[in-house]
C-alpha cells in the first residue's frame, strides 16, 4: 500500500507540472492573436482572422498586419522565451539563483557596439517614428552590436575555460565587463552630438518594434538551436545540482557541458540584444517563478521557462502598445516597471525548491 501510494503521490506531482505547462501553451494563441489586434490602427477580429487565413480585407490593413504587427509580435514570442530559458539554464549550469542573461554583460556589449558605430558615422541622422533606425535589416549599428557582443561572449569563454575559475567568478566577471562597457558607452554619449545622443539613448531601449522580417529569421535561428540544446541537457543540469563531484561520477562531462551552455547562451543573447535592445527582468522573473509552482526539475522548468517567457513577453508588449493611444511604449520600460517589485516579492515569499 505505501509503494501504490508513493507512486500515485508521484503521478499527482507530475500531473501538476503538465496542467501548468498545458495551460500556459494554450494561452499563447490568445495572447498572440491578441498582441496582433492591438496597435494605433484598429483592426476588428472577424476581419484580423480574414487576413491570417489569406481572404479578401482591407488592403491597408493586410499591409499593417504583415508589415509590422507580424513580425513585432513574432519577435515578443521569441525574445520572450529565449531569455527566459537562457536565464533558467544560467541559473542552472552556475548554481546561483541571481544569474541572468544580462549579468554576463553581454547586452551592455551590444549597447558599447552600436553606440561606437553611431559615434563613427557623422552622417547619422535618425528619422521619426518606428523607423527611427536608419540602420534597417541588420544595418551598421546592429552589426556593430552583435560584433561587440560576440568579443564579449568570447573573453567569458576563454576565462570560464579556466580550471581555476568557479562559477561565481564568471558572475562577478560579467558585473565588471557590465561595468566597463556602461562606462565606454556614457563616454560616447558625453562627446556625441545631439542627433548622435538620440540615437545611442534609442538602442538603450528594448523595443520589439525594430524586427523586420529579416531579424525574426535570424532570431528563429538561434532561438530553435539553442532551445534543442538546452532540452537536451535538463538531466545533466539536474545533475550538476548535486554538485560537481557527484555529477561527474555519474557520467556528465561538466566543464564540456558548462561551456556549452554558456555559449549557446551568450551567442543567443547576443543576437536578441543587436535586434531589439536590452530588455530586462524576463530571463531573471519567469525561471524564478516556474520553480516556485514546479519545483527544481529542470526537465520541467526549462520548457515552462520557455513558454513563460513567450507568453510574459507577448502580454507585456500588447499591454505597453495600448496604454497610452498612438504613443507606442518600448516594452523594455514596462518589463523594468513590473519586473523589479515582482521579483522583490518572489524574495520575501521564497521557499527552497
Amino acid at each position: 500500500m505505501n509503494s501504490l501510494s508513493v507512486i500515485d503521490e508521484y503521478r499527482q506531482y507530475l500531473r501538476r507540472k503538465y496542467i501548468l505547462f498545458t495551460a500556459m501553451f494554450l494561452l499563447l494563441p490568445l495572447a498572440f492573436f491578441l498582441s496582433i489586434m492591438v496597435g494605433p490602427v484598429k483592426i476588428s477580429s472577424a476581419e484580423m482572422v480574414r487576413i491570417l487565413f489569406g481572404y479578401e480585407a482591407s488592403e491597408t490593413h493586410i499591409r499593417i498586419v504583415y508589415h509590422f504587427r507580424l513580425p513585432q509580435t513574432i519577435a515578443a514570442l521569441l525574445a520572450g522565451a529565449g531569455l527566459a530559458i537562457s536565464g533558467a539554464t544560467m541559473q542552472a549550469v552556475l548554481r546561483n539563483p541571481l544569474c541572468s542573461p544580462f549579468t554576463l554583460g553581454i547586452s551592455g556589449a551590444a549597447i558599447f557596439g552600436a553606440a561606437l558605430v553611431i559615434f563613427l558615422s557623422q552622417d547619422f541622422i535618425p528619422t521619426t517614428g518606428p523607423a527611427s533606425n536608419v540602420f534597417r535589416h541588420f544595418g551598421l549599428a546592429t552589426v556593430g552590436a552583435f560584433l561587440s557582443s560576440c568579443l564579449a561572449t568570447a573573453l567569458i569563454l576563454i576565462l570560464s575555460g579556466k580550471r581555476s575559475i568557479k562559477p561565481e567568478t564568471i558572475i562577478l566577471i560579467g558585473v565588471a565587463l557590465g561595468a566597463f562597457y556602461g562606462a565606454g558607452t556614457m563616454m560616447l554619449q558625453y562627446f556625441a552630438t545631439e542627433w548622435q545622443l538620440a540615437a545611442m539613448v534609442y538602442w538603450t531601449f528594448g523595443d520589439t518594434q525594430r524586427a523586420t522580417w529579416f531579424s525574426v529569421k535570424i532570431m528563429s535561428l538561434f532561438v530553435v538551436v539553442s532551445v534543442i540544446y538546452f532540452l537536451s541537457q535538463s538531466w545533466n543540469y539536474n545533475a550538476l545540482a548535486l554538485g560537481e563531484e557527484n555529477a561527474q561520477s555519474l557520467g556528465v562531462p561538466v566543464r564540456r557541458m558548462r561551456l556549452g551552455t554558456m555559449f549557446f547562451v551568450s551567442l543567443l543573447i547576443s543576437v536578441l540584444v543587436a535586434s531589439l535592445g536590452i530588455i530586462g527582468f524576463v530571463g531573471l522573473v519567469v525561471p524564478h517563478a516556474v520553480r516556485l509552482w514546479v519545483g527544481s526539475d529542470n526537465r520541467f522548468v526549462l520548457p515552462c521557462s520557455l513558454v513563460g517567457g513567450a507568453l510574459l513577453l507577448l502580454v507585456a508588449d500588447t499591454i505597453a502598445r495600448s496604454i497610452s493611444p498612438g504613443c507606442l511604449m518600448p516594452v523594455s520600460i514596462l518589463t523594468a516597471f513590473l519586473g523589479a517589485p515582482l521579483f522583490f516579492l518572489m524574495l520575501l515569499n521564497r521557499r527552497d525548491v
